[in-house]
């Protein structure tokens, strides 16, 4: 599995700054987080792009700004304000392609899902058919406060709608007390990005070797799903102080998912 990681892992630095440091990590594929309106502006993403050809970056998936209303945006019955984000979220798929990404990031429901899975479908049904449109994964991320971040949901989705796509984020699984490897095995075939971070007792976020978390483990469940795609190192940043030590992060992760194989 290729290592790289979230630009975000630098926010509050913007996008274009971090690509050249993450170009000295050899970070050679990245997750961008769009972290405003005008970075959705289309010469802003052509040289966003530019930029990263030339470091020789490729970027996988996109995040959006607008994540933490979803919730409002799409799980909420009010069909205007539903058709008004799909028209936005067209150019978050938009965004992608121009960057050259496969996925877009989503972070869903705040647990609709659990309530009536029926409900939730319906909610889901326009991104699915935005997906269909645009040819970008719209991946649900199993944040801890929504129905995907439970493994006997997320199975059950899946049986439903078998186009949903997820994205798997550990420290996410850890912070709603789910079991990481668990939601893994419910997602199977269906990941198509995944967010590597590390946790112990006592830090729900910490660079990968830091913490408790098996990556070997992890890494033969994602094998035996067929997983393609690269682990995104994804922390926060006061989970690290120099870049040093996010390099060695990306050589731990080399190391353990090598042994995975």
């Amino acid at each position: 599995m290729e290592i790289g990681m979230s630009l975000a892992c630098f926010y509050p630095m913007e996008p274009e700054r971090v690509v050249p440091l993450a170009a000295e990590l050899n970070m050679r594929v990245c997750e961008i987080f769009l972290n405003t309106l005008c970075e959705l502006d289309e010469a802003y993403l052509q040289a966003l792009r530019e930029a990263c050809d030339q470091k020789n970056i490729r970027i996988w998936s996109v995040h959006p700004f607008t994540s933490a209303i979803e919730n409002y945006l799409f799980f909420s019955p009010y069909p205007r304000r539903i058709a008004d984000a799909v028209a936005f979220y067209r150019r978050y798929a938009q965004a992608a392609k121009i960057l050259g990404a496969e996925v877009v990031n989503i972070h869903g429901d705040r647990g609709i899902g659990l309530e009536n899975l029926d409900e939730y479908v319906s909610c889901l049904a326009p991104l699915m058919a935005l997906q269909q449109e645009t040819g970008v994964w719209f991946a649900m991320e199993n944040v801890f406060y929504n129905s995907v971040n439970h493994p006997e949901f997320t199975y059950r989705l899946r049986q439903r709608v078998p186009d949903v796509r997820f994205t798997l984020d550990i420290k996410q699984a850890c912070k709603g007390g789910q079991d990481p490897y668990a939601l893994a095995e419910a997602m199977g075939e269906a990941i198509v990005n995944f967010h590597v971070n590390d946790r112990d007792d006592d830090h729900l976020c910490l660079l990968p070797g830091r913490g408790t978390v098996d990556f070997i483990r992890i890494g033969r469940i994602l094998a035996q799903a067929g997983y393609r795609g690269p682990g995104l190192i994804e922390v926060y940043r006061k989970n690290f102080e120099g870049i040093e030590e996010v390099a060695q992060a990306k050589s731990f992760l080399e190391q353990k998912f090598l042994l995975a194989k």
